[in-house]
């Protein structure tokens, strides 16, 4: 007896909510962000989302001395608006009546989840990761980049990566509709290893002060470092014995395994190895970020948000399933996987990153 193409999408449903919390908790700074109650999944007005970012107080102070002195009032306009798009993203996979029809059994299902919609999830997390930490996810690229080298474009139009590995005041980069240049406050933290046996640590303590320094205290400490491989192991070889190992968080009652990646401890955040950031792929044009990658990210300042609310539908967008389809005129049914979903800062300069790390 076979399985039907409708009992193969029941049961990609119901794997689905697991695969999304999955990726989530893979991933330090989705898991972070989750965690901070930062992630929208309200419908926009629009096709974008726009926030609002302060850059000074919106009055004056006058000193009185003799009591006849007249109160400067007024009102200082100190704000601007960034915007964000959210890319639509489609990964499809086709599986053949053929398959269906011979398979027999809960043991045969298991083995069409695992060749198809488990490896192509699988497939889908990896690309956006590539995205996220080099700007090379393969068919994702409207998906945001950290890399401020290359840009992303979630609306077919090039927006700037997010992070640039220039000194703030030698920053340029429009990010999220932003100048880096004429936006006050609009630049992140930077600095650059010479030689991590020299002046590694050293940096990297520079540029995560610098981070904990600006402005609202609301939004704590930088609590994430992300970097690439050799940047990381020159900071466990550093450290030596003084090595503590960090696992992301997890609750009781999480589909995700308890222990997902390892990482340890820097001053009070948590460093993990991000082998999506590739120093050696063409989209790091700057010789400083090509030589090592470490960005150090406050997830309080970060937001994702998904669209659409119908299941049936466009999908609520957060790695939502679709289908089955059968293609015209072939024996194979399409199955597709949603993400609809934007990612964005809200403040550049409470974020930064370290260039050089792979310098002996």
């Amino acid at each position: 007896m076979g399985i039907s193409a409708d009992v193969l999408a029941t049961a990609l449903q119901e794997l689905m909510p697991g695969y999304s919390e999955l990726f989530t908790l893979w991933h330090p700074l989705m898991e972070k962000v989750v965690l901070k109650g930062n992630m929208d999944k309200k419908a926009l007005d629009g096709p974008y989302r726009e926030f609002v970012v302060v850059q000074g107080g919106p009055g004056n102070v006058t000193q009185v001395t003799h009591g006849s002195e007249v109160i400067a009032g007024g009102r200082n306009q100190q704000a601007v608006r960034g915007n964000t798009y959210a890319p639509r993203l489609i990964y499809a996979f086709d599986v053949p009546g053929k398959d269906l029809a011979e398979a027999n059994g809960k043991q045969d299902l298991a083995r069409i989840l695992q060749h198809y919609p488990e490896l192509g999830m699988l497939d889908f997390h990896e690309r956006i990761s590539d995205q996220l930490g080099t700007g090379n996810g393969s068919g994702v690229g409207g998906f945001p980049t950290l890399n401020g080298d290359t840009t992303y474009s979630p609306n077919g139009t090039a927006r700037a990566g997010i992070l640039e590995y220039k000194t703030p005041a030698t920053q340029g980069n429009t990010v999220h509709g932003l100048s880096s240049t004429t936006t006050t406050g609009w630049q992140n933290q930077y600095g650059e290893i010479a030689s991590f046996a020299a002046g590694g640590r050293a940096t990297m303590r520079k540029v995560y002060y610098a981070c904990n320094r600006q402005g609202a205290k609301v939004l704590g400490k930088c609590d994430l470092l992300l970097g690439d491989e050799t940047s990381y192991l020159n900071y466990i070889t550093d450290l030596d014995d003084q090595v503590r190992i960090v696992t992301p968080s997890t609750k009781e009652g999480d589909r995700a395994p308890e222990k997902i990646r390892d990482g340890v401890k820097f001053l009070d955040a948590d460093f993990f190895l991000e082998e999506s950031i590739d120093v050696s792929a063409a989209e790091f044009t700057t010789a400083a970020a090509s030589a090592g990658v470490i960005y150090f990210l406050n997830s309080a300042t970060w937001h994702m948000y998904t669209l659409g609310h119908d299941s049936g539908k466009e999908t609520k967008g957060n790695f939502a399933t679709r289908g089955p389809f059968r293609i015209p005129e072939q024996d194979l049914f399409r199955y597709e996987i949603v993400l609809n979903m934007g990612l964005h800062t809200t403040s550049k300069r409470h974020n930064g990153v370290v260039t050089g790390g792979n310098r002996p």
